[in-house]
Formats: structure tokens, sequence, C-alpha cells
């Protein structure tokens, strides 16, 4: 599985969206978390994830967690500390959830945690502070393909 995974407002979403449009099937892991029981209180149980991810073998899954399940390659959403708060003001998030993510997002705590299971090749770091462009679309593509052919 390619992973796409960043803290919230990152644009995880908006490239899933990208990538479906052209013809590449990507799964939304929070809805298969939700299907399959793997939500404790409003968390994802990661081992219950890492079990029926292993049973239906996504080609690519989204979530802010799934770096965190066994996977071939990762691609990190990020973006500004400034757009990121203004994204997440506009979803209404708290101050407290707010800090949250700023704080992973400022400490590259995903993209540690991605080196913990993939190497640094198998990991792409997308940065979404002025959008995605075509160009930056179609690098994703490639990285992609790199990994889900054959």
């Amino acid at each position: 599985m390619i992973s796409i995974t960043g803290v919230p407002g990152s644009g995880k979403t908006h490239l899933s969206s990208m990538l479906r449009e052209r013809g590449f099937q990507v799964s939304d892991l929070n809805e298969i978390a939700r299907v399959h029981g793997c939500l404790v209180d409003d968390a994802v149980d990661i081992q219950c994830m890492r079990s029926v991810i292993s049973s239906i073998n996504p080609k690519i899954g989204e979530a802010h967690y799934s770096h965190l399940l066994t996977g071939d390659a990762i691609i990190i959403m990020t973006a500004s500390e400034e757009v990121l708060r203004k994204r997440l003001n506009e979803r209404g998030y708290s101050n407290l959830k707010i800090e949250e993510n700023i704080d992973a997002l400022l400490s590259d705590s995903i993209f540690y945690e991605s080196l913990d299971r993939v190497p640094g090749n198998r990991i792409m770091i997308v940065n979404t502070t002025n959008g995605l462009s075509a160009e930056e679309f179609q690098k994703i593509s490639e990285f992609i393909k790199r990994f889900t052919i054959g």
C-alpha cells in the first residue's frame, strides 16, 4: 500500500480526490476503520487496522495515521504553519487541536515515524502551502506508479 498521510488540513483528501479523478484506486482508511470496527472512542486501533489492511490490501490508503500501517511507500502532505492554522480554523478546530497539529507538523513526527517503517527513498514530502501544481501532481503520480506497478 502507498500511504497518503499528514496532519489535518495538509491536503490528503484533496490529493486523494485528484488521484481518483485520474483513475487511481484510493481507499479512505477512516471509512474502512469504521466498517471493520477499528474505532475505539473515536481513536483508530492501529493493530486492528493492520490486520484489516493485510486482508483487503488496498493500493493507496489515505488517513492521518496511514504511515503507521504496513506499506510500500509514504506520501507526507504538509503546509506552512500559517496556512495550516488558517485551514484548521476554517474547519472549526479548537485552539488545543490546532496546537497539537502544529506541534506534530513542526516536530516532523510523521516523517520520523515513517522512517521507522520504510527507507527514506520511499518517502515523498508534498508541500501544499501554495496548492498543488500539475507538475507536482505528475511527480506524485510517478512516485505512486514506481511502487504499485508489478
